[in-house]
């Protein structure tokens, strides 16, 4: 099993990565992709996929760190050099965030844009995004740059079933957390149910997003996982066994991840 998306590098996981990875190992999950948020954090968790042979990471910015970001061609350069490292699958996470009035779209805009060059400049390139309340305007940029939406996924969705479906109308993929084991997130739930299959992701988000029945846990881990997996492949009829190869192989289509060895999935 795969966590797409988690932060190793943040506190309640940093300090602990070993018993962390050995814990996700222990309950099926071998390979998880560690994001970078910022310059720095990028740095970080690509020096831990270097330790480690189940990490990967992706180097971006989080538009919550707009803010701190002035000079928009270091910041390209910054991460240019970081997506020629080793075993770095993707840029993001990046985009749009319109829950909190500060940093501003003004602000948020240009840093997304930048991000978005580097793909135009890397048609190979996968890319991350990070959209909350915001899928109008960060689909109109991702359609200005004449990004690709298959070479997206909007991870962590938490929008409404119609939001779920002008993402999918791009080609785009689609990745849940524990957000959509919440019993105040139905609509969450139901706007998975219009994801194909073949463009769905699990992922974490920890060390944040607990799924049920673990909410109270904190931090999240990267094992958890498996009930965000137990959960979709309940709510689509499916085994777990199923659901998991399925989901594990759109994950290594995406961000081409190597394939793990065959074994018996879990039941």
């Amino acid at each position: 099993m795969i966590d797409t998306h988690c932060h190793l590098t943040y506190n309640g996981l940093a300090a602990r990565v070993d018993a962390v990875l050995a814990d996700a190992a222990a309950a099926g999950v071998d390979r998880v992709i560690s994001v970078g948020t910022t310059v720095a954090d990028a740095e970080a968790a690509v020096s831990l996929a270097a330790r480690f042979e189940a990490v990967y990471a992706t180097a971006g910015l989080h538009p919550g760190y707009s803010g701190e970001v002035t000079d928009y061609p270091a910041l390209k350069a910054a991460l240019r050099e970081l997506l020629n490292r080793p075993r770095v699958v993707a840029i993001g996470e990046m985009g749009l965030d319109l829950h909190y009035p500060e940093p501003t779209l003004a602000q948020q805009r240009p840093v997304f844009a930048a991000q978005l060059e580097l793909m135009a400049e890397r048609p190979g390139l996968r890319g991350v995004i990070h959209n909350r309340e915001a899928t109008p305007e960060t689909l109109a940029m991702i359609a200005d740059h004449g990004i690709s939406g298959d070479r997206l996924v909007f991870h962590c969705f938490t929008g409404t079933e119609s939001e779920v479906q002008a993402i999918l109308a791009t080609g785009a993929w689609v990745s849940f957390t524990g957000i959509v084991t919440f019993g105040s997130a139905d609509g969450v739930a139901r706007a998975s149910d219009h994801v194909p299959l073949d463009r769905l992701m699990i992922e974490t988000d920890s060390p944040y997003l607990t799924p049920a029945p673990h909410r109270k846990i904190r931090p999240n881990e990267p094992k958890y996982v498996a009930d965000v997996a137990r959960f979709l492949a309940d709510r689509r009829g499916m085994s777990l066994g199923a659901f998991v190869e399925t989901v594990d192989r759109n994950a290594e289509r995406f961000f081409g991840l190597e394939s793990a060895a065959p074994k018996t999935p879990p039941g």
